[in-house]
């Protein structure tokens, strides 16, 4: 088959079934790996046909079906031929026979192959059900890590404290969900597959720039550093539109009373009501995302934007105690990991108080 041309899914799937039926044999050498390896390098989505069936394979232990001669709860064996299933199926008993004139190792291979086969056909629908999150690849950070993940189309994700993703690279659009927290991405330009982030009921597409999303309890900000995003409402179903362009980057910031074009300084908080736009907000920007750099920046912060801030990189939870300073700005640059200091600075300029009190600080007005 030639490389320019796509493989169908059903010989796609074959392909993938044989060169797994034939790894688990004692005659797989050098040369067979080095081709498979080749193979699966050559696109994605052999990438992705192969590790759904090698993932499928691994769950076999769920259908006893095809642990016929195998112990409850154990996984069939490399090189295992298959079990009594087959000695129940006719026009399989006879293909047997045929084939005993055959080599041992080839009769193992035949038999494999079609254990993978019906393996396929049995659970395929399963997971195409459940394609978004299984073919995808899931991302994720503990409390107080930060971490960035490149991604196969090279673009970069830099997630921030407690925060997942998945990521779906289909041959369409490129797509990402926040479940939870920020991430910043560093979108490799591809007009032709668009990079849509999926959050709440928001959307955010983009071809190449760079930018955070935030997901906040009960809603969204989207910080755009580079380039162009456009931010609509999530459709339960529905085609991706086309990605800004630079006749719509000459139009006005809002393109429909659901659509939003940002450009670079742009800041977007969303709920699921309103959307509101700070535009050219570059300093704000910076603030916002030198968590990247270590750093928590506050300028004209309220205590309990400062708090909430804080809390995120961090198991000992501050708590104010008193809304009474709730609403007392402060200013400064703090290390993520530093929330002595950011207490210290509290103790000494502030009006307030800050006590241990279990796993948590109690900040009340002195």
């Amino acid at each position: 088959m030639d490389k320019g041309k796509p493989m169908g899914a059903m010989q796609l799937e074959e392909r993938a079934a044989g060169y797994f039926a034939r790894r688990q044999g004692s005659n797989w050498s050098k040369a067979d790996e080095a081709a498979f390896q080749a193979w699966r390098q050559e696109s994605l989505a052999h990438h992705v046909a192969y590790l759904r069936l090698e993932a499928t394979w691994d769950e076999a232990a769920r259908l006893n079906a095809f642990g016929a001669g195998v112990a409850p709860g154990v996984i069939p064996p490399r090189g295992w031929s298959g079990g009594r299933i087959f000695s129940s199926v006719p026009q399989l008993e006879q293909s047997n026979r045929s084939k005993k004139s055959l080599p041992a190792s080839r009769r193992r291979y035949l038999s494999f192959a079609v254990a993978a086969s019906m393996f396929l056909a049995l659970v395929g629908g399963l997971y195409f059900y459940q394609a978004d999150r299984f073919i995808g690849h899931q991302y994720a950070t503990s409390i107080g890590s930060i971490d960035t993940v490149p991604l196969a189309d090279g673009s970069h994700v830099t997630l921030n404290s407690d925060s997942q993703i998945h990521v779906d690279l289909e041959a369409r659009e490129r797509r990402v969900e926040l479940d939870r927290g920020e991430a910043f991405f560093q979108v490799a330009k591809d007009e032709t597959r668009p990079f849509v982030v999926d959050v709440g009921n928001k959307r955010v597409i983009a071809v190449g720039t760079q930018f955070s999303v935030y997901k906040i309890r009960d809603h969204v900000r989207v910080t755009v550093l580079e380039g162009t995003v456009r931010m609509e409402d999530r459709p339960a179903r529905s085609l991706i539109a086309p990605p800004p362009t630079s006749s719509s980057r000459k139009a006005s910031a809002s393109s429909s009373a659901d659509s939003i074009v940002l450009h670079a300084g742009a800041i977007a908080r969303a709920t699921k009501e309103d959307v509101l736009v700070q535009a050219n907000a570059v300093p704000e920007v910076a603030e916002l995302l030198s968590w990247r750099a270590g750093f928590v920046v506050f300028h004209d912060t309220t205590l309990a934007d400062a708090v909430d801030e804080f809390n995120r990189y961090g198991t000992r939870k501050i708590v104010i105690r008193d809304p009474s300073i709730a609403t007392i700005r402060i200013g400064g640059n703090f290390r993520l990991n530093n929330a002595e200091g950011f207490l210290w600075l509290l103790r000494s300029g502030f009006p307030i108080t800050a006590e241990e009190e279990g796993n948590q600080v109690i900040l009340k007005h002195r």
